[in-house]
């Protein structure tokens, strides 16, 4: 899949804590000439795209999109930076802040024609997707949809119905599992077998009784909380990125405060079954 465009309130932050100059320390190529032609270049401390420079494929689309991961550069110095032996994640991460320190202080204004010109070119990019995904699908009838225009304070809700949808499937196999006892025992029954044999197997040792119980008692349910708790952790750190940028959307900014209530509750209650 394509990487994700960047979003216009990112690139104005971004080129405000510029000062206008490339991040790399020492070096003082303006980034937009005073005609207002951007010369520089967007760089990605970890990479938008595998086999990139710091690729962190435990990252998402929207973390390597975001502020945080993002600098401004001129062409050499982006160029040197792709050395991600002498330059990591943590010294570009580094380097960053140290300029941003420097130059915040003297935010930098950049032409919105340049900011409106990225954010159409991702406006095309999104209905391209929406397009593909409904009238080019390679079997339509089969399709998994993809929602563009999600709103951002319901980005992760599609992703806690599908895990509540698997909670439901994996109790559904438990009660399989369960009953299966009881239907080896009912089927010996209807075949005419003497069942004082089976019945004087204790429990523990009969290998139809509790079929699987610790895959599903522990195993899954420590898997589903792990996955749980790492998808608000998801959802607090993606609203935290997004409200920096979009302060005044009230319904983000609510969300916010809910799910990092959510998550600390978490912190402190939410435990492994033994």
């Amino acid at each position: 899949m394509a990487r994700l465009k960047n979003k216009v309130d990112i690139l104005r932050a971004l080129f405000a804590k510029s000062g206008n100059v490339c991040a790399f320390p020492g070096c003082n190529e303006e980034m937009v000439t005073g005609r207002n032609i951007f010369v520089g270049q967007i760089c990605h401390i970890e990479a938008a795209n595998p086999g990139a420079p710091r690729y962190n494929i435990a990252s998402n689309d929207e973390e390597r999109r975001s502020f945080e991961n993002l600098m401004l550069m001129c062409y050499r110095y982006h160029r040197e930076t792709d050395d991600a032996t002498a330059y990591d994640t943590q010294s570009l991460r580094a380097m960053k802040r140290e300029h941003e320190l420097l130059h915040g202080q003297k935010p930098f204004k950049v032409n919105e024609a340049f900011l409106f010109q990225i954010e159409s070119e991702m406006d095309r990019y999104w209905s391209a997707i929406s397009d593909a995904n409904v009238n080019a699908h390679v079997i339509p009838d089969f399709a998994v949809p993809i929602s563009v225009g999600t709103a951002a304070s319901q980005q992760f809700s599609d992703v806690y119905r599908s895990m509540e949808r698997l909670r439901g499937f994996l109790n559904d196999l438990w009660a399989s599992d369960k009953s299966l006892y009881d239907e080896i025992r009912g089927h010996m029954r209807s075949l005419g077998y003497d069942l004082t044999s089976y019945d004087s197997v204790p429990y523990y040792k009969n290998p139809f009784s509790n079929r699987n119980w610790e895959i599903h008692f522990l195993a899954i349910t420590n898997t589903c909380t792990d996955i749980f708790a790492a998808l608000k952790q998801t959802e607090v750190r993606f609203l935290e990125e997004y409200v920096k940028t979009h302060p005044s959307d009230s319904s983000a900014v609510e969300k916010l405060d809910s799910v990092k209530a959510e998550l600390h509750k978490i912190a402190i209650s939410a435990g492994y079954v033994d």
